[in-house]
């Protein structure tokens, strides 16, 4: 019995061992990966970012707004940590992430939209993984909203059970992580032509909000006052008939976030009816523009921004 415990110990040990390097492995390797879930997050621990601005979003932040271009008018030097298919939760989290790893901005550019003020679905979970262990403060902010477990965070690799692509793109195999090459300061140009089938396949798009997003919200903005940082909020061009089939719905959005604007004296911007989004060469889908519209509504964007800052 003496002798089998012996080897029990001896094997539990060994398999400890490979897990722990395993789990090194991929972590470390995942900390250094471009693929695109991973870009923001590295950036923030990895460069010395030193911004003035940050702009925030989800996938409509990430694609519609070039801190080149509005640092080239403005004389900011801004950077854009929207998270792809997330709300306000994910985006507060990020912003929590960052002001961790890099000093406080003075500005930031959020971008507000009827989908802002929902909670998260889990979308794309497996971008926290790496940096679980590293960041406590991150585990404990985000293990009951994105279900992570003390296993998740204390034992090797169960966090990263099931993600098979991310266990190859941390172990070095061939992923299918998708990786644009022209991230540009956290921005995404998207080279694609209009698409408008899903658009003619909606009656009508509602406005609705989670009390839970609301007071995440308006914590962050408390906060944001509280610490002297100046917060724009955008609403950024939206396709003309998709805002249309949003009804008396867009007047009630339009509402709720100037009670926030008014609450903690921050200015809004809106070009929901600026000329970007009439025309759909300006778009690849009813709610995020291409290339083409990112580059005139960052334009217009930074004028609105120098002048208002100044």
């Amino acid at each position: 019995m003496k002798q089998f415990l012996i080897k029990l110990s001896i094997t539990v040990a060994m398999l400890l061992a490979v897990a722990y390097g395993l789990d090194w492995l991929i972590t470390k390797n995942l900390r250094h990966s471009d693929a695109r879930m991973f870009h923001t997050y590295n950036a923030i621990l990895d460069d010395n970012l030193q911004c003035d601005a940050l702009i925030m979003g989800s996938s409509r932040g990430q694609v519609q707004y070039s801190p080149r271009i509005i640092d080239s008018i403005t004389g900011l030097n801004s950077y854009n940590i929207s998270v792809d298919g997330r709300c306000i939760d994910a985006e507060v989290t990020i912003y929590n992430f960052y002001r961790r790893h890099q000093p406080k901005p003075k500005v930031i550019i959020q971008n507000i939209d009827w989908g802002t003020l929902q909670m998260s679905n889990g979308y794309e979970r497996e971008q926290y993984l790496p940096y679980l262990r590293k960041d406590n403060d991150l585990y404990r902010e985000i293990k009951e909203r994105e279900d992570f477990s003390w296993a998740d965070h204390y034992l090797p690799l169960v966090r990263y059970a099931g993600y098979h692509e991310t266990i190859k793109e941390g172990l070095g195999v061939k992923a299918k992580m998708a990786r644009p090459n022209n991230i540009d300061c956290g921005y995404i140009a998207m080279d694609k032509a209009w698409d408008g089938n899903t658009f003619r396949a909606i009656d009508s798009i509602s406005f609705t909000v989670n009390d839970e997003a609301v007071e995440i919200f308006d914590r962050y903005l408390q906060r944001c006052k509280q610490e002297g940082i100046e917060v724009v909020m955008v609403f950024a061009p939206f396709y003309i008939g998709a805002t249309e089939k949003m009804g008396n719905d867009v007047d009630t959005m339009f509402a709720l976030y100037q009670g926030f604007a008014d609450k903690y004296g921050y200015p809004i911007l809106n070009y929901t009816y600026d000329s970007v989004s009439y025309d759909t060469l300006n778009f690849y889908n009813a709610s995020h523009l291409n290339r083409r519209g990112a580059e005139q509504f960052s334009l217009k964007l930074a004028q609105d921004l120098k002048n208002l800052l100044q």
